[in-house]
């Protein structure tokens, strides 16, 4: 086992979490291709747009800004207090909480759950993740539909290595190295920012999920996959998105 590398919860160094503005910047969301396709999931297994959602990992919330237009209840999580602090300012009509994935307990439950950007990635230990469905379930009502972004294991030679911000107050260049640690099924990510004050370094750690992994840890919580699916403008080719329905009771 690699000493260097956490085995609970990812050690986060990232410029884009201190600065959210900047996260918008190098994730345009190349027009909302996410939340789109979220769009198409929910109404293949729900024959509609739902009632409710819940967002898991939402970031700065622009995911569920666009998704908000046709759900009229709607909230978002997220573990990053700068993160939430800019989506309240930017998109104050949307419910955000600041809470940890593992113990979070709103006391409702929703008709779909999200959890997009290898939010789930980040959380490594097998005790954390089974925490983190029971998170899951703990929000599903019979036939809720679950959505979840993953790295594919066996696509990670996808995963992008250069980033770019130009803005008037900022011009920077990066470029990601990734190293597996197999033993723990992690991927370490190391990025360098160049600007012109110096470099600025990132680090995370992603845990790795094999399909029949996710199963089994979804499947311990009541949720029976549905499908897998991929962006259409195959702007991420290292992402898979699994859809899973809640069959189960209340956790």
């Amino acid at each position: 086992m690699d000493s260097d590398v956490s085995s609970h919860v990812t050690d986060v160094s990232n410029l884009l979490y201190r600065h959210p503005e900047l996260y918008e910047v190098v994730y345009d969301g190349a027009n909302h291709a996410v939340a789109r396709l979220a769009e198409t999931i929910l109404h293949d297994h729900l024959g509609r747009q739902p009632d409710s959602l819940l967002d898991i990992g939402c970031g700065t919330g622009r995911d569920l800004e666009y998704l908000a237009k046709h759900i009229t209840d709607v909230a978002g999580v997220d573990h990053q207090q700068a993160m939430i602090d800019y989506a309240r300012r930017r998109r104050p009509e949307i419910e955000f909480h600041v809470e940890d994935m593992r113990t979070l307990r709103l006391g409702r439950t929703f008709e779909a759950i999200t959890c997009f950007g290898y939010a789930l990635a980040n959380v490594h230990a097998n005790r954390d993740i089974d925490k983190v469905m029971a998170t899951y379930a703990s929000h599903s009502q019979p036939d809720t539909v679950l959505i979840l972004e993953v790295i594919d294991p066996l696509r990670t030679d996808k995963l992008p290595r250069s980033f770019h911000i130009d803005i008037p107050d900022l011009r920077a260049d990066a470029i990601a190295e990734y190293r597996h640690h197999p033993a723990q099924q992690l991927l370490e990510r190391q990025r360098t920012w160049r600007r012109a004050q110096g470099l600025v370094h990132d680090h995370v750690n992603f845990r790795l999920l094999y399909p029949k992994e996710l199963e089994y840890y979804l499947d311990n919580h009541h949720f029976e996959i549905l499908g897998a699916y991929e962006l259409p403008e195959k702007l991420n080719a290292a992402s898979a998105f699994v859809a899973a329905r809640y069959r189960g009771e209340r956790s």
